[in-house]
């Protein structure tokens, strides 16, 4: 049975994974050069290829969702496996991970909290540059869609704030808590989203619902400028729970 459930307090803004951090993390630099992702088999450049080179590049919803390639980089050399998505279900997910003796190359990543058939680009890259990219499509687990008829899976979720907007202070350990009606040890993602040219951010956390309905994360603001607006939104099994404004003081 579901519970009504009012969110606890918004710590804003957060989420762009860097090395070795899951969904969630601090915000990652480096340039990315433009290119046009391969859509069917994997395009080697650079020597550096995207597994499977014969066919799409289809992920599933796990949470150890695993890309994995070849490369001619010594064996022991640093690579960034970075997952971007900027659709309905945008997030921004990226693994650091080594080259093996043998020239290939692994990265697990966190895909659970993601809409099924989602596009996005996955890009490898080494000291900040780039060595080849490609498009996935994120499905999911078999067995696991639930998607029938007549049940909207809709939670009565919401985020608490004093005024009009979500507010977090631009400094570490923002706090963004509330609650929801789903059950106790559910997971739900608090996504935090701003466009603004200035300082644009993309960061989510995965939290769990407590005993008594309340779901808290922490993000770092540190480094965003005060007055950034953005949009503040929880997520469950690729559904929207909640949006709502949000600005950072």
């Amino acid at each position: 049975m579901r519970r009504r459930v009012t969110i606890a307090g918004l710590a804003v803004v957060g989420v762009l994974l860097a090395t070795g951090a899951a969904i969630g993390g601090p915000i990652f630099s480096g340039s990315s050069p433009a290119g046009t992702p391969a859509e069917d088999g994997a395009e080697t450049a650079n020597g550096t290829a995207v597994h499977p080179t014969d066919g799409a590049l289809v992920l599933e919803t796990r949470a150890n969702a695993t890309v994995t390639g070849t490369t001619d980089r010594a064996p022991g050399t640093s690579l960034t496996v970075r997952l971007v998505s900027d659709g309905q279900s945008a997030f921004l997910v990226q693994r650091t991970t080594t080259v093996r003796e043998d020239g290939t190359f692994a990265a697990t990543v966190d895909l659970s909290s993601v809409a099924t058939n989602t596009t996005a680009k996955v890009t490898v890259l080494a000291d900040d540059t780039e060595l080849t990219n490609r498009t996935a499509r994120i499905e999911s687990v078999p067995g696991t869609d639930t998607g029938e008829a007549g049940t909207t899976g809709e939670a009565d979720t919401r985020f608490r704030h004093d005024g009009e907007n979500v507010t977090v202070q631009s400094a570490a350990d923002q706090r963004i808590a509330g609650t929801t009606d789903l059950e106790p040890g559910t997971n739900v993602t608090v996504r935090l989203k701003s466009g603004n040219s200035g300082t644009p951010f993309l960061r989510q956390r995965t939290a769990t619902v407590g005993e008594d309905g309340t779901f808290a994360v922490e993000m770092d603001f540190g480094n965003v400028e005060a007055g950034t607006t953005f949009e503040a939104s929880v997520h469950h099994d690729g559904e929207t729970l909640v949006e709502t404004d949000g600005v950072v003081r």
